[in-house]
């Protein structure tokens, strides 16, 4: 097995013992930019996320000795996008509760957004981060494989412009700025299948 990949199922059976404060530390650095993702996607104000995502830690400290990890069932990605949700609704559910100067209209705005939430909603988002956070971490391990010019070259290519285009912007030739996305692609998409058998456990 590369060594770059540390096992996850690994880390986490580490972390559940309480015992290993850098496994934990390791899990939770891993999950932490996912974790705070979901949170505001499901409609927390970035003041506040902060305040949800330390919440959702300490769910996830406190339960974690108990979870048992079945592939057939779900995902440990998935158990932690369902601890973030019930955190989000928990908090929405004390704002509620801290706000008595709310009217009426306001309350039931605030219910029907809660009833909303529904755990299929929060899997779909959760798939949808977790595969754009591993396309993001595989761009960031296989950067250092190439020149500056040529990730500038690939960047401008995913936000949609044309070869011909990046060559004149870059002062690069066609025919290089087609290798530079030709090479790239082949080294994202390994290191992406890399990352899915290391970490999507």
């Amino acid at each position: 097995m590369n060594q770059t990949y540390s096992t996850r199922y690994t880390l986490l059976e580490r972390a559940k013992s309480q015992s290993d404060a850098k496994a934990w530390e390791e899990l939770i650095g891993f999950y932490r930019r996912y974790i705070y993702v979901i949170i505001r996607s499901q409609g927390v104000n970035e003041d506040d996320t902060e305040d949800v995502l330390q919440q959702v830690l300490v769910e996830l400290w406190k339960y974690l000795p108990g979870y048992n990890y079945d592939p057939k069932k779900a995902k440990f990605r998935s158990w932690v996008a369902t601890v973030t949700r019930n955190q989000v609704i928990s908090f929405i559910r004390r704002q509620q509760s801290h706000a008595k100067k709310l009217d009426k209209a306001q309350q039931e705005s605030q219910e029907s957004y809660l009833n909303s939430i529904n755990t299929p909603e929060v899997e779909e988002i959760a798939t949808k981060e977790w595969e754009l956070f591993l396309s993001n971490t595989a761009l960031d391990n296989v950067a250092k494989h190439f020149s500056p010019k040529a990730l500038e070259a690939f960047e401008l290519f995913a936000k949609g412009f044309k070869a011909n285009d990046i060559s004149k912007q870059l002062d690069v030739k066609a025919d290089s700025i087609y290798k530079y996305i030709s090479r790239i692609k082949v080294k994202l998409v390994e290191e992406i299948q890399n990352l899915k058998r290391e970490l999507d456990f």
